[in-house]
């Protein structure tokens, strides 16, 4: 104001300069500050920033683009929104997506995003792609857009409140066509939008999110689903090969365009097998576990799950070593799978 106020009369040369480097101080900030810097943050009781609700004018983005015939549709009510729908292989589809309006954030602050979420008792398993973009742009279909990463989090039949934990350091990108890009990671600091994906996962999924909210300093990410019937609405060889299935479709010749899918999956059936009542089957799964943090391997690298899952199924000498399988062993091993 003061600016603007002096120079309607003839202004020194030293204001003169100063108020231009004021103004332009001003059109930088305008330019790269967020784009929904005027969007309510809602800070959670624990310091958490709490991204959704509101839901920012969701829409959907389906196979269609490409010939095929899946189809999704997002409905907002309560304060919840809906995403469901239907994947088909017809005409070489095989994918269902949301994404919301800009509103970018600067999540530094926080490690992860923890969904909260309902779906029904006759839904099917799914993984479903959390997306999130970059303010940062990349050349791909249909020109430059936001550099996109995504992870999953499973969903199972239930309709009890579940939440799953997914930390930023797993979130993977692609290099904007159809190929993975195993190298670059996403920035929290330049987060722009979110989106959903449900890809290469045959027929209906129906999921409800309750809340989304960036999150750090959790200790236990162990989905509660894995302490109710998560584990019973399929064996883990059939969690192992929905897994499978889903990194051999979206592979385009250069491997999974959608890792963590397929690392999602096999998690929750590693899980499983920890927790399973058979002792045997438990106690093989732990010591895996225990080897795999032993030698500091990736848990979120689709190699060593599958490897690990093969143990369980092999016809090879189970471990022998003694093996702490007490609750407490169990949930710190278990945390450790899930990313905390």
């Amino acid at each position: 104001r003061s600016c603007a106020i002096k120079s309607m009369a003839a202004p020194s040369s030293s204001s003169s300069t100063r108020c231009r480097s004021l103004l332009l101080i001003t059109l930088l900030f305008s330019l790269f500050s967020p784009v929904g810097k005027d969007a309510p943050v809602v800070l959670a009781l624990d310091g958490s920033e709490v991204l959704a609700p509101p839901w920012r004018n969701w829409r959907v983005v389906n196979d269609n683009v490409m010939g095929g015939v899946s189809t999704s549709a997002v409905k907002i009510s309560n304060d919840q929104l809906n995403f469901k729908g239907n994947i088909s292989f017809d005409n070489n589809g095989g994918f269902a997506s949301a994404r919301m309006d800009d509103d970018a954030r600067d999540l530094s602050d926080y490690q992860g995003l923890l969904v909260h979420y309902t779906t029904t008792q006759a839904a099917d398993v799914k993984a479903i792609n959390m997306q999130v973009y970059e303010r940062f742009p990349q050349i791909g279909f249909g020109g430059f857009r936001p550099r996109s990463f995504s992870a999953a989090f499973v969903v199972v039949p239930t309709t009890k409140l579940q939440t799953f934990y997914m930390p930023f350091d797993r979130f993977r990108g692609t290099n904007g066509f159809t190929r993975p890009d195993a190298t670059s990671r996403f920035t929290p600091s330049q987060m722009l939008r979110m989106g959903l994906q449900v890809s290469f996962q045959l027929g209906e999924f129906d999921v409800t999110l309750q809340k989304i909210e960036a999150v750090s300093g959790i200790q236990d990410c162990i989905p509660p689903s894995i302490y109710a019937t998560g584990c019973d609405d399929m064996t883990i060889a059939e969690y192992t090969t929905l897994a499978k299935d889903v990194l051999k479709k979206s592979n385009y010749g250069t491997g999974s365009l959608y890792p963590n899918a397929g690392a999602a999956l096999m998690q929750y059936a590693l899980a499983c097998a920890v927790m399973s009542d058979d002792n045997s089957t438990s106690t093989q799964a732990l010591t895996q576990l225990e080897e795999a943090q032993r030698a500091n391997d990736d848990l979120n690298d689709n190699s060593v799950l599958e490897s690990m899952l093969n143990s369980l199924t092999s016809d090879s000498p189970k471990a022998t070593t003694e093996i702490d399988s007490s609750p407490t062993a169990k949930t710190k091993l278990l945390s450790k799978l899930f990313g905390c």
